[in-house]
């Protein structure tokens, strides 16, 4: 069985694939962190319904609009003003333009020039805006991106992007530095205030610009190119909608990277050891957001390979809906009808099948069990997350799970037989938010896969717990009884009480009436009722029914089954 669905592939697309592979791009070290979220206005946030607000409200654009700028000569000195990561107040500049390109200014900073920074440099970045991608020798980031996601905006009037190479003021250490970002205040004019300065005065350089790096990251490096790759995709998306959420935009931005052809590799595999992450938010503070970089992205790759190709990507920039609204919105707009919360569940399987054709995933499960019975254990799930959970020697166990939030819970089971074929199994879960499966004879290996994913109004205010256990049936066993009512003389009670606890599991009674010559069903299976409200010590089971006037108790047997397996039997007047 497999989750795939079969889907058209664009001969643009095909072509992608083909230089990847001819190319042989290796996945080299390129994690690095965007300081864009941090010049974005805090109350963004991941709404499926409710949009954020806008990052300055209207009147903040103090100053008149400039004329058209003319073309500018090399040596061009130019004061900037810059962000202070670290007191997230402005500081200025000193720079001088080193270069100009067809689509491009690279402006340095002065202290950088011929210490971080050289000619080579500046013609190298000029080249990959300009001229090539390690995707298309023949095409630069410029065009490879404005192609498809459309041109970027002129608010200075002269046709270029400005890169700004400088050592950018940051707080984190050397292993988790900014090396790149886009500043929407950039797109006003004049004196600004925006919450993500602390509510400082801010100015506007007034001018389609991005900061690049130069110290701790090598601006002479592939690395920087997708940097700048990265923060040009912010710039678009800003023009296509400025109040899409960050996971979004990032999301958009390492796709960017990856469809110019630069490694993603430290993003991934940052996901692959943090898989239960939700993809829907995005961490604050010193907070690591590596995996959500390779999460955001992963599922804009799932889109593209399943759901429509580059066209929808490009339908998603360009939808002025924000978050899971205006992922919806793109994709029903292509014709595509299921829901987000049907593509999330395909999604965190094809994870850990790695069922994509661009790339290899390994997802490390958050816990691999091999004794069993496995007690009684539990977990938590932010919405649009899901966990993975192993089991070893996994042959006829039974899974039992129950969740707290039965309506947007889904979990399933991925068995691995040692036949060498895969099965998904969905755990209905009931009424009661409980469920449970028995495995293959056959399955060597499981992995429990629950998820949560609540479609709401404000999607990051749920989470749900859960539990789950694994056994093998035949060794649990119970002590079972039937009772008469103290009050209504003609209800019984038949009560079980299993040696460990069960999660997702029910027992079920079955009652025949006996002569001395023959037996026949008197009620067929029907489950029995847990007594116990300790959840950790769900041991304690009971049925009650009406026994009519005319059947004696003698004549009746129960018999108590767990996963059609008796596990007790008796007379009514066994007592």
């Amino acid at each position: 069985m497999t989750i795939q669905k079969l889907v058209r592939i664009s001969y643009s697309y095909l072509l992608f694939v083909l230089l990847l592979l001819l190319l042989g791009l290796p996945y080299s070290s390129s994690a690095y962190l965007c300081g864009t979220p941090y010049l974005s206005n805090p109350q963004r946030v991941a709404d499926a319904t409710n949009a954020p607000q806008q990052l300055f409200p209207p009147g903040n654009q103090t100053a008149p609009a400039l004329p058209a700028a003319p073309a500018l000569p090399i040596g061009t000195e130019r004061t900037f003003f810059a962000p202070d990561f670290r007191s997230m107040q402005q500081y200025t500049v000193s720079t001088v333009l080193r270069g100009v390109g067809s689509f491009c200014y690279v402006f340095v900073e002065e202290s950088e020039w011929n210490t971080r920074v050289t000619a080579g440099t500046v013609q190298a970045m000029i080249r990959a805006f300009d001229t090539a991608t390690p995707a298309n020798p023949q095409q630069g980031i410029y065009s490879t991106l404005t192609k498809l996601f459309g041109a970027p905006p002129d608010i200075d009037g002269n046709g270029r992007v400005i890169l700004l190479l400088l050592n950018i003021q940051d707080a984190r250490g050397a292993d988790r530095y900014t090396a790149g970002f886009f500043n929407p205040a950039d797109q006003h004019r004049g004196l600004l205030r925006n919450p993500g300065f602390r509510g400082f005065p801010i100015r506007s350089n007034e001018a389609e610009m991005l900061y690049i790096d130069t110290q701790p990251l090598n601006p002479n490096s592939e690395r920087a190119h997708n940097v700048v790759a990265h923060e040009f995709q912010h710039l678009l998306n800003w023009h296509q909608d400025t109040r899409e959420v960050t996971w979004v935009d990032e999301g958009c931005a390492v796709y960017a990277s990856f469809l110019c052809g630069y490694s993603v590799a430290e993003h991934v595999a940052a996901f692959e050891k943090m898989p239960s992450i939700s993809l829907v938010t995005w961490p604050e503070g010193g907070a690591d957001s590596l995996p959500h970089y390779g999460a955001s992205f992963l599922w804009m790759l799932y889109l593209h390979e399943q759901y429509g190709g580059i066209g929808t990507l490009i339908e998603i920039v360009q939808n002025r809906g924000t978050s899971l609204t205006g992922i919806s919105d793109a994709l029903a707009s292509r014709g595509i009808t299921q829901t987000i919360s049907d593509i999330f569940i395909e999604w965190k399987l094809a994870n850990y099948l790695s069922e994509y054709r661009a790339i290899r995933l390994s997802i490390t499960p958050r816990r691999w069990h091999d004794s069993y019975p496995s007690g009684t254990q539990q977990g938590q799930l932010s919405n649009f997350s899901a966990e993975y959970i192993g089991f070893r020697g996994a042959e006829g166990l039974t899974l039992g799970f129950s969740s707290s939030s039965p309506a947007s819970s889904a979990v399933h089971a991925i068995e691995f037989h040692n036949t060498g074929t895969v099965d998904i199994k969905e755990i209905k879960l009931s009424a009661g938010n409980t469920g449970s499966v028995v495995l293959a004879d056959t399955a060597r290996e499981v992995l429990l896969v629950p998820s949560l994913q609540m479609e709401s109004i404000n999607v990051q205010a749920h989470n749900s717990t859960y539990q789950y256990s694994a056994t093998r049936g035949a060794h649990i066993t119970f002590i079972t009884a039937a009772i008469p009512n103290p009050v209504h003389p003609r209800y019984w009670d038949i009560i079980a009480e299993s040696a460990e606890p069960l999660v997702g599991l029910t027992p079920t009674v079955t009652l025949m009436l006996s002569d001395s010559k023959t037996e026949r069903p008197y009620r067929e299976a029907q489950a029995m009722y847990l007594i116990t409200q300790n959840l950790q010590d769900n041991r304690l089971y009971r049925f009650s029914f009406l026994l009519e006037p005319e059947i004696a108790p003698k004549s009746v047997i129960y018999e108590v089954s767990l996963d059609s397996r008796p596990v007790g039997t008796g007379s009514l007047t066994d007592f």
